[in-house]
C-alpha cells in the first residue's frame, strides 16, 4: 500500500479497490470490530457470497488478532448457521440479508443478535438493496472512512490464530482447521515462488471466498502484492466472459468450474 497505493488489488462486480483503499477500508473494519467490543481470539464469522466484503473482514481479523470463521457456505440454513456460531462462540457475524437456503423464511439477523455471546451483527445489501428489513436491524457493514476514537494498534503475532475453517461435513459433522498468518502465508508465498507470480498476476478465484481454495487465493495476493478477483459475476455476464472483462492471468477452482466455463 505504501509502494504502490494505487495499483490494483481487490475486485468484484460493484467494485475495484487499489492497496492503498483497500488498506484504509480493513483499518476501518478492524477499528469498527474493536469498538464493538471483539478483542483478540474471538471469533468473527462470514455468511457472505463471494465479494470484497468477505476478503477485507479475514484481513481485518488478521490485523487485531480475531479468529475469521468464513466456511459459512450458500446451502447452510439459519438453523445450521446458528449450530456453528454456538460451536465457535462467534463475538460478531457479517451476513447478506438474502443469502442462504431459507433466507426467504428465516431471519438469520434476528437469530444471530439473540445469542449471549454476540456483540454485533453487520449486513452488507443484497439483492433487495439496503432496505431490506433484517439490514435494517442489523448494523450496516462498515465503509473505508474514518471511525472516531483511538486507532487499534496491529498484532504484529505471525503465529496467532486468525482462521478456523471448518470442513465439508460429507462425513459427518464439520470439523475444525484452524491458521496462522504463518501457516496461511507459509503455503501461498511457496505457490507464488514455484509459479513466478508478481504483481502483474490477476488472479481470478473461481471457487467461493467461503472454500479453503478462495484463501489460497488470498494468501497469493498478499505474498506476491497482485490483484484478487473473486467470483462475483455482473448480471446477465458469463464466467468466459468475466475472466476476458478482468484481464484475468491465473484461475483457481475446481474441475466443476471449469466444466461450467465450457
Amino acid at each position: 500500500a505504501r509502494a504502490r497505493g494505487q495499483a490494483w488489488a481487490l475486485r468484484d462486480a460493484r467494485r475495484r479497490f487499489g492497496w492503498g483503499e483497500l488498506l484504509d477500508w480493513v483499518d476501518s473494519v478492524a477499528r469498527h470490530l474493536h469498538q464493538a467490543g471483539v478483542r483478540r481470539g474471538q471469533r468473527v464469522s462470514v455468511w457472505l457470497p463471494s465479494r470484497a466484503e468477505s476478503v477485507v473482514v479475514l484481513l481485518a481479523c488478521a490485523r487485531n488478532g480475531y479468529v475469521c470463521n468464513p466456511s459459512l457456505h450458500q446451502n447452510y440454513t439459519v438453523v445450521e448457521i446458528v449450530q456453528l456460531l454456538e460451536r465457535t462462540r462467534s463475538a460478531a457475524l457479517v451476513v447478506q440479508s438474502d443469502y442462504g437456503a431459507d433466507a426467504d423464511s428465516s431471519d438469520i439477523v434476528s437469530a444471530a443478535q439473540a445469542l449471549p455471546f454476540m456483540k454485533a451483527v453487520y449486513a452488507v445489501a443484497g439483492q433487495k438493496g439496503a432496505d431490506s428489513s433484517p439490514r435494517a436491524r442489523a448494523l450496516p457493514f462498515p465503509e473505508a472512512a474514518p471511525v472516531p476514537g483511538p486507532s487499534v494498534p496491529a498484532d504484529p503475532d505471525p503465529d496467532k490464530i486468525i482462521y478456523l475453517a471448518f470442513t465439508s461435513g460429507t462425513t459427518g459433522v464439520p470439523k475444525g482447521v484452524m491458521h496462522s498468518d504463518n501457516t496461511l502465508l507459509a503455503n501461498g508465498r511457496a505457490m507464488v515462488e514455484d509459479w513466478n507470480h508478481d504483481h502483474s498476476t490477476i488472479l481470478l478465484s473461481l471457487s467461493p471466498m467461503s472454500h479453503h481454495i478462495g484463501t489460497v487465493a488470498l494468501e497469493q495476493m498478499m505474498a506476491a502484492g497482485f490483484e484478487l478477483v473473486v467470483n462475483d459475476l455482473p448480471p446477465g455476464m458469463k464466467t468466459i466472459d468475466w475472466i476476458v472483462h478482468t484481464g484475468t492471468t491465473y484461475i483457481m477452482g475446481v474441475p466443476t468450474h471449469a466444466i461450467d466455463v465450457l
